[in-house]
């Protein structure tokens, strides 16, 4: 139980393939890091329909504005329930 109190769940959405996800990601890890994780769960989860190019972006759905990669998750405007948008 202890474990999940670093972690908080976000909804992805990805226009590319019009598909949404929820993923638990940890707090003490940087923007960059779980966006690379966020990726490869997509990729898994869409029998490879989505294809990291390099060139991917996380942004907040309500703002438009970026996430920034350089951020921990703990300091950005990520919370739990956020909702994200892969670009």
């Amino acid at each position: 139980v202890g474990y999940m109190y670093n972690k908080i769940l976000i909804m992805v959405y990805v226009p590319l393939i019009e598909s949404e996800f929820d993923i638990y990601v940890p707090t003490v890890k940087k923007v960059g890091t779980i966006k690379k994780l966020i990726m490869q769960i997509i990729e898994e989860r869409s029998d490879k329909n989505f294809e990291d190019d390099g060139t991917r972006k996380l942004y907040y759905k309500l703002t438009g504005e970026e996430v920034d990669d350089k951020l921990f998750v703990r300091d950005s405007n990520l919370e739990n329930g956020s909702r994200i948008i892969l670009y």
